[in-house]
């Protein structure tokens, strides 16, 4: 084949193909193909469940002057912005909110809170810290725990390059378990029915509680399961959700009640926060929360000073106890630790009507404070030096005080007793000061470890100590 032939073959073979293509792809210069486009006219987003027409019926109680404290001292896995709607509903219902920032010691602020709520928290709760909480619900207060499956602690080996994530129920099991609640560490999904998500769980099924009247659906964006054995179990999932642990159906329980109905555990609290506060019925069920928050009755509590009085208190010395230098020191810190809290305190000879009583006697006046200690089931054995209490035993009336309060409808009622007069003040510096760290409360009765004072031994002369008779002066003129 000559070199002209070649040319000409290897033109015809360039253009085959794109002749070939031409032929299967257009049918002519001018051809126009219709191309099928999607009905946007009739396509519509999935949109989150409205709330129902029920939500304008909850009734906003009164929580006039209750404090509510919130928990941002153990690593919490939120900012406060975060629940601005639960903040913005206990203010409108006349809460006030506190933040912990561990500056203080927990007892101290729990003495005055109706609620205490942790969020999801990264650090352990100290043995100090877990005790204040269980009195804190023993005297009648309200503890909200919210956990997250979303919310951890991601932390790296620097060394090994290894990462450690550490979820938020490792730190408030401790805090739940005297209630009978424990977080699972999990989260719940359903493929089936949710709202956008697999891990955004609908919820229908309630219990009868005034935490769940009225509702009809709640949503949560990822959410733990929770076991209890004794508590009330508010909310239950479908047998179409699950759980990332074990992949086995539910039903599962996100939202329980303690025993008690003084604890709430919840496996999320994104709820709470903007804009998922107002899908479906989550508006109302935080609503519900912060009357749970509000609704707690305090029992008065020795441990709770100064917060055990709510009228102007007349401070009143009964027997042989005498207002001396010794004495005053200590009552102005008495007086001092009231006003802080708004309660004026006067020495009167006697109790005025209306007011509240501090009185201030002696373990030897017997005839004096037998009234009083009889509710508490006291008995004084002057020879053997000992005071027998009922539950408690007999401890020693040398170096003992006791703190007896009682709660009544027209006054309440705190007695200081002291073994000698020189102890005394050191009982009232202990109630004053806040710390009765060296008692032993129970119920109303504290029992105070004091230190001995020797009383002073009158050296005065006296011609009767000498078996000899004195001279008698002679005046020189």
């Amino acid at each position: 084949m000559n070199t002209r032939n070649r040319i000409i073959l290897a033109v015809v073979l360039f253009f085959i193909p794109i002749i070939a293509r031409a032929v299967l792809f257009y049918q002519s210069p001018f051809y126009k193909a219709e191309v099928s486009k999607p009905d946007f006219a009739s396509f519509k987003l999935p949109e989150p469940p409205t709330p129902s027409a029920s939500l304008a019926a909850v009734a906003v109680p009164a929580g006039e002057g209750k404090v509510v404290i919130i928990d941002t001292s153990h690593g919490n896995q939120y900012v406060p912005n975060e629940i601005e709607p639960l903040v913005t509903a206990l203010s409108a219902r006349g809460g006030r909110v506190e933040f912990d920032k561990g500056t203080q010691p927990l007892t101290g602020q729990l003495k005055y809170a109706s609620a205490y709520i942790i969020f999801s928290p990264s650090y352990s709760f100290s043995g100090e810290e877990l005790r204040a909480i269980h009195q804190f619900v023993e005297s009648g207060g309200h503890l909200l725990v919210f956990a997250d499956p979303t919310r951890f602690l991601v932390t790296y080996d620097s060394y090994s390059g290894a990462t450690f994530i550490s979820p938020d129920v490792n730190y408030v099991n401790p805090v739940l378990a005297p209630y009978g609640l424990s977080f699972v560490n999990d989260y719940l999904y359903n493929l089936q029915d949710n709202e956008g998500n697999f891990r955004n769980v609908k919820f229908v099924d309630f219990a009868d509680s005034p935490l769940t009247a009225g509702l009809k659906m709640v949503v949560f964006y990822g959410v733990h399961s929770i076991q209890s054995y004794t508590g009330a179990l508010l909310v239950r999932s479908d047998e179409n959700t699950f759980s990332s642990l074990t992949d086995q159906r539910g039903p599962y329980v996100p939202l329980a009640l303690s025993e008690n109905g003084q604890v709430l555990a919840a496996g999320d609290f994104s709820f709470l926060t903007n804009p998922f506060s107002q899908v479906a019925d989550n508006g109302m069920l935080l609503g519900a929360i912060a009357d749970f928050a509000l609704g707690s009755e305090r029992a008065p509590s020795l441990v709770n000073f100064p917060y055990l009085f709510s009228r102007p208190i007349s401070l009143v010395t009964m027997g042989e106890v005498q207002l001396d230098a010794a004495l005053l020191g200590p009552i102005a810190a008495l007086q001092n630790a009231l006003k802080l809290v708004n309660i004026p305190l006067n020495v009167r000879a006697k109790a005025v009507d209306g007011n509240d009583v501090i009185i201030l006697g002696l373990l030897k006046d017997e005839d004096a404070i037998a009234v009083y200690k009889k509710p508490f089931g006291i008995t004084l054995n002057q020879e053997e030096a000992t005071i027998e209490i009922k539950g408690l035993g007999k401890v020693s009336a040398n170096d003992s005080g006791l703190l007896l309060f009682s709660k009544g409808l027209a006054s309440n009622t705190l007695v200081l007793l002291a073994p000698t007069a020189k102890m005394l003040p050191e009982l009232v510096g202990l109630v004053a000061g806040g710390d009765l760290s060296s008692c032993v409360v129970q119920e109303n009765i504290g029992v105070c470890s004091l230190t001995p004072v020797e009383e002073e031994e009158d050296y005065s002369f006296d011609n009767d100590y000498f078996d000899f008779d004195l001279p008698t002066p002679v005046m020189t003129p």
